[in-house]
């Protein structure tokens, strides 16, 4: 069975496998834990890509905050659902 917490970021070419960590009430802010992701740098506040959740569905988002992007193995962001992605 999948996880309905796991999802990809997907930030250009680069992404990154992870789950999503708590919902916040409302406003559609959301934090996700992201592993490494094919060597590329973690994405930055103000940083907007898709968000694909485990079923496919995909959502237009950006970074609001990064926690713990000195770690090589996975680092915590916040994160705006903005819109329905493609």
């Amino acid at each position: 069975m999948i996880d309905p917490r796991q999802v990809t970021a997907h930030f250009g070419p680069a992404t990154f496998p992870g789950r999503i960590l708590a919902l916040e009430g409302g406003g559609g802010y959301l934090r996700v834990l992201l592993e490494e992701g094919q060597h590329h740098p973690w994405p930055e506040a103000g940083h907007e890509g898709e968000l694909e959740m485990h079923d496919g569905a995909r959502f237009g988002m950006v970074v609001t905050e990064c926690h713990d992007t000195a770690q090589e193995a996975n680092a915590e962001f916040r994160m705006k659902l903005m819109d329905r992605g493609g």
